[in-house]
């Protein structure tokens, strides 16, 4: 068996690193693309790499700050093996350190060090076949048949409508920012405010820009609906899929997606990626859920006992979000669960919307 070696570039990030990342995680949350955007590139990074023979097992970007090392790549999976190998480096040559911190990674089991994992978020993933036709088969045949009625019925009461995708450097700026405005006119009609700005809409055009696909429905020249997807090699990820409100019973949001959903896999797409967010359409196109865990890695019992207190914090807030998801996934399955668990998932639900939206939101909706 061939030896690894790991090696650490302290405070850059070497220029093999990007497409190296991209090939062995192919995830926007592990991507130098996704980084640069969010000003989270500077001489304070170092970069750790571990090889086995000509194979890359690990690239990790993470900070010292402090006591506690920071891990910036989200939403990667690695065994426990290269955790342990990763931890041991940085305890060994920083002697300081006392935690490392994965804000979000799917673990393997058997981590040889104290340690905290909690649910963190999920991420919907669909794995895209060769070809379209291989998907609609694929389909539920509700779902199949919905998709066929609803687009011959587009078609009948809006010939004018186009579909029109756009990829990299081509993409409109104007009609992100367009599909945007529509994600938060909708979120009004639910009494609710888009996270959204402004200043992140910006941000993600130049990410989906760089590296990224755009759909967009047009009636008469106006963006009706559209998808917004940064793209890894051969991964897209979605980060809005939206409509006009004046259009729900056209069904163009779930058509829109379904069609962009299509066009990647003409483009010789791999993976679809929903992102965050249990919508019943995720699921019904053939996502699956794969959730990510927060997990803060200790040198030592001692060094964990040091910062109880924020490792108390941690459990706390690690137990709540866990429960939180489980009393609102069970608000959304009424034939699961008793009538005292649904009512308070969906006093959760009510007291989500009051924080949102004020108290006068949250009569309205509920």
């Amino acid at each position: 068996m061939e030896p690894t070696t790991t090696t650490v570039y302290e405070n850059t990030i070497p220029p093999f690193v990007e497409p190296e990342l991209d090939a062995l995680y192919g995830h926007v949350f592990s991507s130098l693309k996704q980084f640069r955007v969010y000003d989270g590139i500077d001489n304070a990074i170092h970069t750790y790499v571990a090889r086995t023979g000509g194979k890359t097992d690990a690239i990790i970007l993470f900070r010292i700050d402090g006591r506690r090392a920071q891990v910036l790549n989200e939403q990667i999976a690695m065994e426990a093996g290269d955790i342990n190998r990763f931890a041991r480096h940085v305890f060994d040559n920083w002697h300081h350190i006392d935690l490392i911190r994965f804000p979000a990674i799917l673990a393997g089991g058997g981590l040889a060090y104290p340690h905290q994992q909690f649910y963190r978020t999920e991420d919907i993933v669909l794995a895209l076949p060769p070809t379209p036709d291989e998907y609609l088969a694929a389909l539920g045949k509700a779902t199949r048949k919905n998709f066929k009625y609803h687009s011959n019925r587009l078609k009948r009461n809006f010939p004018t409508l186009s579909f029109e995708v756009w990829t990299d450097g081509a993409i409109p700026e104007s009609y992100v920012h367009d599909i945007f405005e529509l994600n938060r006119a909708r979120m009004a009609t639910k009494n609710k405010e888009s996270e959204i700005d402004d200043a992140e809409t910006g941000r993600l055009a130049r990410l989906v820009r760089e590296s990224g696909l755009v759909s967009a429905m047009l009636l008469d020249g106006r963006v009706v609906a559209g998808t917004v997807c940064s793209r890894i090699g051969a991964n897209y990820f979605m980060h809005t899929n939206a409509h006009d409100p004046a259009y729900d019973d056209a069904r163009l949001g779930k058509l829109c997606c379904t069609m962009t959903i299509l066009d990647c896999i003409a483009r010789g797409g791999k993976e679809f990626h929903f992102m965050w967010g249990r919508f019943e359409y995720k699921y019904l196109l053939l996502g699956v859920q794969r959730d990510y865990d927060e997990l803060t890695v200790y040198r030592s019992p001692a060094r964990m006992l040091l910062h109880g207190a924020s490792a108390v914090r941690i459990a706390c807030s690690g137990y709540s979000r866990e429960w939180k998801f489980r009393l609102l996934d069970l608000a959304n399955k009424p034939e699961e669960g008793s009538l005292l668990l649904r009512g308070a998932a969906r006093s959760l639900n009510f007291l989500r919307t009051l924080r949102q939206t004020g108290l006068r939101g949250a009569i309205l909706r509920h």
